[in-house]
């Protein structure tokens, strides 16, 4: 049975990207210990797409679909650029009449104009919160929407640092204030002294966070549970120290890579369902209480770290 974002799509006649059709579907290639599942590749796919800068004649994030006229397409940016519409392909129906009647000829222009229709259409038939998780994404990569968010640089360079499946044993007990031996763990506040970002250090790698408040990345937004690569300056001057680690202000990053989303992302009841193989290996080998551990325990752990300041 097709993935239901896979089904949402197809019945607006917009079928996905074949590699992201097989994760989302967990072709057994995608179900490995390492890669975790279909659903964890499929947001590992979408990082390429949200870590790259995107310019008004790019046209990259409409490779999200099987098939779309990407040559009209960039055709039609450059001549709305040219008419002043500064976006280019995107938000196309919002702009100014002047400019859709001297795009009427090119053959991408309605189906950028049904895009916005189509893509709420598919969110009225989503049910469970990861696929939603997963649209809206890829909705903020298609508009370009500003959000009331704290708002991070991408990285578009790919770091060293990796998003193996088993981050989720440290952060797991990170959650209940259980850190090994020689790790320490630092929090990044927004400007109200929130905890957005929880960072691991010397435990597994280094310079990996696990978003505990919504953020954006470059226009997108990125869910709590969401796993990432932080870029810092070494000389870059904590807040405060606490026990464990030091609070840093989120300003302090240079850049922010997402990377995929970890079974935090859903509720304990969800998981089974949404991580499959991934989520079933976390108990067989004996990961921290992964069936009942939630965000709230990691952020609860977050505050408590901030408010001892």
């Amino acid at each position: 049975m097709a993935h239901e974002l896979i089904a949402a799509f197809e019945q607006q006649n917009l079928p996905l990207h074949r590699v992201l059709t097989d994760m989302l579907n967990e072709a057994p290639a995608h179900r490995t210990v390492r890669r975790g599942c279909g659903l964890t590749q499929a947001t590992r796919f979408l990082s390429d797409y949200i870590n790259r800068p995107r310019e008004p004649l790019m046209v990259d994030d409409l490779s999200l679909f099987k098939q779309w006229p990407r040559r009209s397409t960039r055709a039609l940016a450059s001549q709305s650029l040219a008419l002043g519409w500064k976006q280019g392909w995107r938000n196309i129906n919002q702009a100014p009449e002047h400019v859709l009647e001297s795009l009427a000829s090119n053959e991408a222009l309605p189906l950028l104009l049904a895009l916005p229709q189509q893509i709420e259409a598919i969110k009225q038939q989503l049910s469970h919160h990861e696929s939603l998780c997963l649209l809206n994404m890829m909705e903020d990569l298609l508009f370009l929407r500003s959000h009331k968010l704290p708002e991070l640089a991408p990285m578009a360079q790919q770091p060293e640092i990796g998003s193996c499946s088993m981050a989720e044993a440290f952060f797991l007990e990170i959650a209940h204030a259980r850190i090994r031996r020689g790790g320490s763990v630092n929090i990044w506040v927004d400007e109200a002294q929130r905890p957005v970002l929880v960072e691991k250090m010397n435990l597994g790698e280094s310079r990996s966070a696990l978003f505990v408040s919504p953020a954006s990345i470059g226009g997108v937004r990125i869910v709590p549970g969401a796993l990432a690569a932080l870029d810092y300056s070494e000389d870059l001057t904590p807040i405060k120290a606490h026990s464990r680690g030091n609070i840093y202000p989120l300003t302090g990053l240079k850049q922010i890579r997402f990377l995929r989303l970890t079974t935090l992302a859903v509720a304990p009841a969800d998981r089974k369902r949404a991580f499959s193989v991934q989520f079933q290996h976390q108990i067989t080998s004996n990961m921290l209480s992964p069936q009942s551990t939630t965000l709230a325990d990691l952020l609860a752990f977050a505050e408590q770290c901030v408010e001892a300041l």
